[in-house]
């Protein structure tokens, strides 16, 4: 018995409820063609509330982009710092051994150059 006491199923019953006189209440009056004071009303709110709806999803829609530019962008901030201080690490470990050093500048095209070889256009 407690089972049909739930929050959840009161909850639906509830919901159910009102369907069911929302569709009673629209088929009297189709069938005799006087309206109820809440159809008048809604006849006179409906356009009020349909522009509160239209600013609210504006709302909604520019601050969920708004939201997703900032996260990207906080993203790849703080991606581009730890590649940047990552490379920083790396430079000085490599720039601390001599021998790395002179092939660093060595692929970076500087040093002495000792002897005139031949130069390959291909």
């Amino acid at each position: 018995m407690l089972t049909f006491l739930d929050t959840t199923t009161l909850s639906f019953y509830i919901s159910f409820l009102g369907v069911i006189g929302m569709i009673s209440m629209k088929s009297y009056e189709i069938r005799s063609g006087r309206r109820f004071w809440i159809s008048k009303i809604t006849d006179k709110t409906n356009s009020l509330v349909s522009k509160v709806y239209s600013y609210v999803q504006k709302f909604i829609s520019f601050l969920n982009r708004k939201s997703a530019i900032a996260l990207i962008q906080w993203i790849a901030y703080y991606i581009l710092s730890w590649a940047r201080e990552t490379y920083i690490w790396a430079h000085k470990k490599a720039h601390a051994h001599p021998p790395s050093k002179k092939v660093i500048d060595m692929v970076r095209g500087r040093g002495e150059i000792k002897e005139m070889g031949v130069h390959h256009f291909f």
